[in-house]
């Protein structure tokens, strides 16, 4: 007599994934389990496509598919609605060959569904990316001397940004659990602000080209005592690059050591680094 558990298996939930290819690959590994005599063949023909390789191709991340053919898997996959329109959004965002093209497909996606895993990332995680000032201020909060007043915040921001501005940042932060209310202002909180690896890359560009625009700024606006900005120009093998790379990464993990405590450090700094080669391997 088997006594072990029975094990339930549901469907994969399209509005759960970032990645169209792993939704297909999970959706055919279900069907498997609960068909036996389903295939890659069947969910073509299902799908109304010419070729199961092409399906394969797609789901392996060696192909990219058209319009066309979405709207033919969502009919193969039974999706409608609002599960039809985020599968839509969600290859394209994938498929995007530039991050305009990629903050397109992401806002369609967090429209396209309030049950969406993206959407329960928050569009508000996406502002900390896209407004460089929110993770400013929440450097800000641990100043010596900080004051918890919008208009402080502004002045001793250059004016960079505005009085309103601050206090929507301290609300957003506030929602984010980055930030918390005591009484006398607020102080920091340390949970993971994480995201998924597929619009990790988008977000993370967005905050550094905020931040090479400040710092293009910063030459004119600074005497040369209050900056550092300098650049070197030189050649390397190329099998070296990726031990560069982590030179650069260690760095940047020295350099925190120059991290005050909360309640001690008086400025809040950016430190830029950038690494890329100006010609073209061949």
């Amino acid at each position: 007599m088997d006594n072990g558990e029975k094990i339930i298996l549901t469907e994969p939930d399209v509005l759960q994934y970032t990645n169209f290819r792993v939704y297909l690959r999970d959706y055919y590994e279900y069907k498997k389990k609960t068909q036996p005599s389903f295939s890659l063949r069947f969910f073509a023909e299902k799908a109304g496509l010419s070729s199961h390789a092409h399906l394969k191709l797609t789901i392996d991340g060696k192909r990219n598919i058209t319009k066309g053919t979405v709207l033919k898997l969502i009919q193969g996959l039974g999706l409608e609605k609002q599960r039809a329109a985020y599968f839509e959004s969600l290859v394209f965002f994938n498929q995007a060959q530039n991050d305009t093209e990629k903050q397109i497909y992401y806002a369609q996606l967090l429209k396209a569904s309030p049950r969406s895993k993206l959407h329960k990332m928050d569009q508000a995680q996406f502002r900390i990316f896209r407004e460089w000032h929110h993770s400013v201020i929440l450097e800000m909060v641990a100043l010596k001397g900080f004051r918890p007043i919008p208009d402080w915040v502004s002045r001793k921001l250059r004016g960079m940004v505005t009085p309103s501005q601050v206090q929507e940042s301290f609300d957003l932060l506030m929602e984010l659990g980055l930030l918390v209310k005591t009484a006398n202002g607020y102080r920091q909180r340390d949970p993971m602000l994480t995201t998924e690896d597929e619009v990790q890359d988008m977000m993370v560009k967005l905050y550094h080209q905020q931040m090479l625009r400040i710092s293009a700024n910063m030459m004119n606006e600074l005497p040369s005592a209050e900056r550092d900005i300098s650049a070197l120009t030189f050649s390397i093998k190329r099998s070296d690059f990726p031990n560069l790379k982590k030179h650069i990464q260690l760095m940047r993990k020295e350099l925190l050591d120059f991290s005050a405590k909360p309640g001690e450090a008086d400025d809040v700094v950016q430190v830029n680094i950038q690494l890329f080669p100006l010609t073209r391997g061949v």
